[in-house]
């Protein structure tokens, strides 16, 4: 596999699809709609590009104004969606999703929302539903907070982390006012258990959740004094504490993914340099490895993973946003951190986390949102050697 800027065949081209990202369409009679314009916030996590069991895919993102902002993939043809859509408005809601998809195709899209005026006004945990892609979704469900009826500490709730399991139970994550974690679970019949406390102390902003292809969900909780860890043993299973870890993570940097079988790679950037790295668990009886150093330390935010093949080695690739203000990417043999990453610079502008997922043709497709509020998409290609990405679409 070939890396470095050149080897990654990154191009420049621009090409326009659809209505220019934040335009407003036209009314019935050739005036401005008066509806609320779709003009996303930037994402500040990376799981916001979703595929159906098609492999169809939908990008959602919080609006700038409150709601949700959705653009969604064309049957037939992939270099096209459809105009950017705001869905749900509400100016009491957070600019914030956490996207959760069971598989069964739905998908629950999760945020906070304020009871009342002002930022310390208590906040509640919502969530809405899609069952088809592309069709109306539902209103915004209330669970409440873990807080009760103490205003000031459901002021404070962290944002809501959700993920669906292989026994199709969704699992939400908060951290609390006081730096502690409260989860609750929505079992497949779709009735909700309550609020339950997972042992924990001066957690930070950012827990990332990954499920495994065998249904299992493995939590990654950063907190000032190292990182603690949750998993399932099977899925539908309780969570069980796994050691802490001594390591120190940024806030809002840490994700992961599945890079072998049951076993997942955990990404974040480090407390003192802001570089990434990756740290696997180590299994029964085996090694512990310190994490291994990834470069990357001019992006900020947490890294949009995902795999695929690169001259048909199965590759990780790894998205982040610079601190500049546009997306560089990297790639690298799966679990073979120790061949190093040279980050390219795309140059397309992004605003929050970028998002990466795989098409209907196993192609890598790369998603950020620009600073206008619009969505652009690159794809891989297949045609060339390296990490080589087609020119972007913007939306």
């Amino acid at each position: 596999m070939k890396s470095g800027r050149g080897a990654m065949g990154l191009r420049s081209g621009r090409r326009r699809a659809g209505h220019p990202a934040g335009g407003t369409p036209s009314g019935p009679a050739g005036g401005p709609d008066r509806a609320p314009r779709a003009v996303a916030a930037g994402p500040r996590t990376t799981g916001w590009l979703v595929p159906d069991r098609e492999g169809r895919l939908t990008a959602y993102a919080a609006g700038r104004t409150g709601g949700v902002v959705r653009w969604t993939e064309s049957v037939t043809r992939p270099e096209e969606w459809s105009r950017p859509e705001l869905l749900l408005a509400d100016t009491g809601i957070l600019p914030y999703l956490s996207v959760a998809r069971g598989s069964d195709g739905y998908v629950d899209l999760f945020t906070m929302r304020r009871k009342g005026g002002g930022p310390q006004a208590p906040l509640d945990v919502v969530y809405a539903s899609q069952y088809q892609t592309g069709r109306p979704m539902t209103g915004w469900h209330s669970i409440g907070n873990p807080h009760g009826q103490d205003a000031a500490q459901a002021a404070a709730l962290g944002a809501p982390v959700a993920v669906v399991d292989g026994s199709d139970v969704v699992h939400v994550f908060v951290r609390s006012a006081a730096g502690g974690v409260f989860t609750r679970r929505r079992n497949r019949e779709g009735t909700w258990g309550k609020w339950t406390a997972l042992p924990c102390k001066r957690v930070r902003d950012g827990i990332s959740a990954v499920v495994t292809r065998s249904g299992r969900v493995e939590l990654f909780m950063p907190a000032d004094k190292g990182v603690y860890v949750w998993r399932q043993e099977k899925p539908g299973g309780s969570l069980d504490r796994a050691p802490n870890l001594v390591f120190i993570a940024r806030p809002e940097t840490a994700s992961g993914v599945e890079s072998y079988e049951d076993r997942i790679t955990h990404f974040w950037r480090d407390e003192g340099t802001g570089e990434v790295v990756a740290y696997r668990l180590p299994g029964p009886g085996g090694e512990d490895v310190a994490p291994a150093p990834l470069a990357g330390g001019s992006g900020r935010g947490p890294l949009a993973l995902s795999r695929c093949l690169v001259d048909g080695y199965d590759c990780t690739v790894l998205a982040q946003a610079e601190e500049t203000g546009t997306l560089a990417v990297t790639a690298y043999p799966t679990e073979a951190e120790s061949a190093g990453a040279w980050w390219a610079d795309t140059r397309e502008p992004c605003e929050g986390a970028p998002a990466l997922a795989r098409d209907r043709a196993g192609r890598l497709v790369v998603a950020a949102i620009g600073p206008e509020g619009g969505l652009s998409v690159t794809r891989q290609r297949l045609d060339q050697q390296g990490m080589a990405l087609e020119a972007w679409l913007r939306f």
